[in-house]
């Protein structure tokens, strides 16, 4: 079978757990977002903004690695105590700076909840080297079985706890309950088994791993803030509120990263590390993958563009209005962050864990000034400057360092596909900016004519994929 045809039946499978999955979140946020306040929120991103740094350490690029490596149980068992090890210390030191980080924000709530948040570093460590197995194997039937089930269970306790009146607890216990849940789920499915060997076997896989380990982590650290200083300039600058609606808004912008090229990604690096290792042509393949990228999240940019406010009145109500002032600019994002996100996968199956690393440095750099740029100015200039200075600055930094000189991308193609979206992407947000809806909408219909003239070989493809499909199932059942 196919590079195409393999991948789009591993994107069908996972997509179909994790799209369902996605759904069920966004409807049940008709409910959550009654029965709980942004201060809510806000009060638990006060905490994930030092957490989720913390976790940046939890993987430290272990999963990529063992589905990367051809070694077998022995540095399997290496790993997984690895893993373990590095969830307990984070555990510790995050409980050690629970009143460290309460009295940064001089709101000593939050002492209780960041240790109880903590232990999610120990459970969710013991299922990096299972989840990574089922994905080197290309089991994503089983990885969106998981991901369904943790994530009704989720919305369930979720919701049963706000109605109960249990405020920021209700966001916080789901996750621990959901990743004991992984735990068992992975552990059934790989039978890794539960006994540690002994340290020098970690030692040993270490060894074998650290330089691409050290690169991962040291792009992992600076692209963390680079995605969190506004959530962590917002919570102390605005407060909880402020922040609550903030993250309101960012989860939209993540939401489609993480259900067009999360799950992409999932599926491309194991899908492309196969292709390498029969003699493929990764940069033909990748190149199909972005284009069809760049189709599927259009729909989704635009609707964010030119209707935020309506789009949050339908879904939230009220109380969340003001996230539509930040969701063009988060809208805007979604284009290039789309396209950027996949080049970890690629880097790392080419051994270029360093460009990756040198292109997060750059990329925080001035996503950072952004962000501090505009929190000068208000919530709203926070977006704003964040998406400018992401379209300025790192987007063409990226075009030529990671795809023209690290992946070899020839340049004329690259300004092709590249350049149209750099300058309509800066036209459609002076146009935001200057509230001019009728420029947005014309800017925002070029995009489309150009990403449908760029990728017309690229829609062929799948249409002749889906027909073959189609025609396959017809033929089965007479």
């Amino acid at each position: 079978m196919s590079f195409k045809k393999t991948f789009f039946k591993n994107v069908l499978v996972t997509g179909g757990y994790n799209y369902l999955s996605q759904l069920i979140v966004f409807l049940s946020s008709f409910i959550t977002a009654r029965l709980l306040l942004p201060e809510n929120y806000g009060l638990v991103g006060l905490i994930t903004v030092f957490t989720n740094f913390i976790s940046v350490f939890a993987d430290s690029g272990i999963s990529l690695a063992v589905i990367k490596s051809d070694y077998r149980h022995s540095y399997h068992k290496g790993m997984d105590g690895l893993a373990l090890y590095i969830g307990l210390v984070l555990f510790v030191l995050t409980s050690l700076l629970a009143w460290p980080i309460a009295s940064f924000y001089d709101n000593h709530a939050l002492i209780l909840p960041a240790i109880v948040l903590s232990l999610t570093f120990v459970t969710r460590s013991i299922s990096i080297v299972r989840g990574a197995l089922l994905s080197k194997s290309l089991n994503f039937n089983d990885i969106g079985k998981i991901t369904l089930i943790n994530t009704i269970v989720s919305i369930l306790l979720t919701i049963l706890l706000a109605y109960l009146g249990a405020e920021h607890w209700a966001i916080i216990i789901p996750q621990i309950i959901t990743s004991i849940i992984s735990i068992i789920y992975y552990e059934h499915k790989t039978n890794l088994g539960y006994h540690l060997y002994p340290f020098k076997y970690i030692k040993i896989a270490f060894r074998h791993t650290r330089n691409s380990i050290q690169n991962l982590l040291g792009f992992n650290l600076v692209n963390y803030w680079s995605r969190n200083t506004d959530n962590l300039i917002v919570g102390k600058i605005y407060g909880v509120n402020e922040l609550g609606i903030y993250n309101r808004a960012y989860s939209l912008l993540t939401l489609p990263l993480s259900l067009v090229t999360g799950l992409m990604g999932t599926v491309l690096y194991p899908s492309l590390k196969k292709l390498n290792s029969e003699g493929g042509d990764i940069n033909k393949e990748y190149t199909f993958v972005l284009k069809v990228i760049s189709i599927i999240v259009y729909p989704i940019a635009f609707i964010f563009i030119m209707f935020p406010t309506e789009l949050v009145s339908v879904l939230w109500g009220k109380n969340w209005l003001e996230v539509g002032t930040l969701l063009p600019y988060f809208g805007l994002l979604i284009f290039g962050q789309s396209l950027l996100s996949t080049t970890g996968n690629v880097l790392v199956l080419m051994n270029k864990e360093r460009n990756l690393m040198v292109s997060g440095w750059f990329g925080a750099f001035f996503t950072i000034a952004g962000i501090a740029i505009g929190a000068y100015y208000s919530l709203q200039g926070i977006a704003q400057f964040y998406s400018l200075f992401f379209i300025l600055f790192v987007l063409p930094f990226n075009m030529v360092y990671i795809f023209h000189n690290a992946m070899k991308f020839k340049l004329k193609p690259l300004l092709l596909f590249w350049l149209p979206i750099i300058l309509l992407s800066l036209g459609i947000w002076l146009s935001c900016y200057f509230e001019h809806s009728g420029a947005k909408l014309i800017l925002l219909l070029m995009m489309l004519v150009n990403l449908i003239v760029s990728s017309k070989n690229e829609i062929k493809s799948i249409m002749s994929i889906f027909m073959s499909k189609i025609s396959s199932n017809r033929s089965s059942s007479y």
